[in-house]
């Protein structure tokens, strides 16, 4: 399973989204990584989820490594930091881990590291907190505020055994460390235009990302915001809300946020952005004529 399109890519310019308040967005693809298949779709059965993606002779399909890089309120906010450098050759060859280093990404693409202002983490799993720090431990976004959900944190920190080993809990202390560290808790605005949404489900303190300004305080249409799911939606192909993953710590919860926030995001005619699709983001949602959730036609 050879990737097809380039390993680092970015919105060009002017096809970057613009949401209300005059929040900017562009993707960028920070690399690839191969998650196994069974995992990826927890109880879902193969005949059902190889209609949309096929699996390689290991098991595992083709994911992106998606960040967003946000410009709001004169600030640049990165979204998310993909795998980052300090896996081992033998985990990158089982994750099958292409690229994932959000510096390198970011100053492949033309895009200056020191100019992030904020770096919001949707949870600390490996191939979204990562990148955080780097090789030496140290922050790789030197003037920015990592934003993470202190839930997330505190179950990084503590003795769960489900999360033993799983969790960038040395890369998230030495954020802190460095005084870089902003905890919040619940659903907080970071800038004008751009917030956190505490979502758990996936992990205890996994969060999303609403941008765009409020339409009812601002006049704006509600169409012009968008949302970033995380790993609560990873990708188009889960949007059957009971399609969890064997990853997600509170599978109930899960299925009970994403049902409550897809419909949101069709009520509102949101544009979506996924963490880990490989295919064109963002898109919109309609109800089916079976009442699912599917992606709307032309987007």
């Amino acid at each position: 399973m050879v990737p097809t399109t380039p390993l680092y890519e970015i919105t060009p310019p002017d096809a970057a989204r613009e949401f209300a308040g005059g929040v900017r967005v562009r993707v960028i693809r920070a690399g690839w990584f191969r998650p196994d298949a069974g995992g990826f779709f927890g109880v879902v059965p193969q005949p059902l989820w190889s209609r949309m993606v096929a699996a390689d002779d290991r098991g595992r399909i083709l994911c992106r490594l998606n960040l967003l890089l946000v410009e709001a309120g004169g600030k640049r906010i990165l979204v998310e930091t993909g795998t980052g450098v300090r896996t081992t050759d033998k985990d990158r060859d089982i994750k099958g881990i292409e690229g994932g280093d959000p510096a390198e990404a970011l100053r492949a693409v033309g895009q200056d590291p020191e100019r992030i202002d904020f770096v919001i983490v949707s949870h600390l799993h490996y191939d979204h907190a990562g990148g955080m720090v780097d090789a030496s431990g140290t922050p790789l976004f030197p003037r920015a505020r990592y934003v993470v959900q202190r839930d997330e944190v505190e179950a990084a920190r503590g003795d769960e055994l489900r999360l033993a080993g799983i969790m960038e809990t040395e890369q998230i202390e030495q954020v802190r460390a460095a005084g870089q560290l902003a905890e919040v808790h619940g659903d907080v605005e970071v800038v004008a235009g751009v917030s956190v949404l505490r979502t758990g489900g996936h992990t205890r303190g996994s969060q999303a990302v609403l941008l765009g300004t409020r339409p009812a305080a601002h006049g704006e249409d509600p169409a012009d915001r968008a949302v970033f799911f995380g790993d609560l939606i990873p990708t188009r192909w889960q949007l059957p809300v009971r399609w969890t993953s064997a990853y997600d710590d509170y599978p109930i919860d899960a299925v009970e946020t994403r049902n409550r926030i897809l419909h949101d995001a069709v009520a509102g005619g949101w544009w979506c952005y996924f963490t880990h699709d490989p295919g064109p983001i963002p898109i919109q949602l309609e109800i089916s004529d079976r009442g699912g959730i599917r992606p709307r036609s032309g987007t």
